[in-house]
């Protein structure tokens, strides 16, 4: 499945032939970057400490997993919680594929902690997963895949809880490498099914040559799930100004057909027991026609 990124052509035992480059490991995962030495040589040296949480800046790596009805917070914010139920982000971009994708491979795009990969293979998708973050990608292999069986969250701005990975580790049908989202090592047409989770909100002025790369990556017929949010930061208000319409204009002008959306979906995030970040997020599906 995994091409060269530098010219798209094959790779053999991870050497590309026509980039002459042989693509290394880390911890039995593929870097796959254009340069990839030069990200090694930035790491700090590792341990089997290495897929902790706050090496990548990710203090809380379970409840983004979790349904907000799981969160447990208290008292009338539960209770508000509980009425939302699985609603939010990933959710709502797992049905947009459910109900429009083809059969077939599914690509999360910037994975992160793995929330949405662990919804793809669930779901009964053959799922490849990237981040290009080595952190972020060995800490969401360790958790989807059974490595790492406890973790820890906060409870407090200084406190640490220890807790059990509270889902069953994925044994087949998802594989996880470390790349960019502007150059993705895999063919083009492979997949009816990609996602972009809150990366174009980290891009900038890479956010068309992302979205070229993902429309590139689609079978026809094949959707592409977006969320976006409205701000990382702003509270968000009744007021808040939706993401940029240029967004749909760019899904449009690539040739995807934009098929449904919803917007003012509300993302919890839990920064510790009584510490919680609510934003809304906007949420599309475009079909590659």
């Amino acid at each position: 499945m995994y091409v060269c990124p530098r010219t798209g052509g094959p790779l053999k035992d991870w050497r590309s032939v026509a980039g002459h480059v042989t693509y290394p490991l880390l911890d039995g995962v593929p870097v796959l970057l254009s340069d990839p030495m030069a990200l090694l040589a930035s790491q700090p040296p590792r341990s089997t400490a290495a897929a902790e949480p706050g090496r990548c800046g990710l203090p809380d790596p379970i409840t983004p997993h979790l349904p907000p009805a799981l969160f447990g917070a208290p008292a009338g914010f539960g209770q508000w919680l509980t009425s939302l139920g699985d609603v939010g982000p990933d959710s709502l971009a797992l049905g947009f594929a459910s109900r429009y994708a083809p059969a077939g491979p599914a690509l999360d795009v910037g994975c992160g902690v793995g929330t949405m990969a662990r919804r793809m293979v669930t779901a009964g998708r053959p799922t490849w997963a990237f981040d290009r973050s080595p952190d972020a990608v060995l800490l969401a292999r360790g958790l989807l895949c059974g490595a790492l069986q406890q973790t820890v969250i906060p409870t407090s701005r200084r406190g640490l809880r220890r807790v059990k990975v509270p889902f069953k580790p994925i044994t087949a049908n998802l594989e996880f490498c470390i790349a960019d989202a502007a150059r993705p090592p895999f063919p083009p047409d492979s997949f009816a099914w990609v996602h972009l989770g809150d990366v174009l909100d980290e891009l900038g002025d890479d956010v068309a040559e992302v979205l070229v790369a993902c429309e590139g990556l689609l079978k026809r017929g094949g959707v592409l799930t977006v969320t976006t949010a409205y701000s990382a930061e702003a509270t968000p208000s009744e007021t808040a100004q939706a993401p940029e319409e240029e967004l749909l204009e760019a899904l449009e002008g690539l040739g995807l057909q934009v098929i449904d959306q919803q917007d003012r979906v509300p993302q919890v995030v839990r920064e510790y027991d009584r510490g919680y970040r609510i934003r809304f997020v906007h949420v599309v599906a475009a079909r590659k026609k």
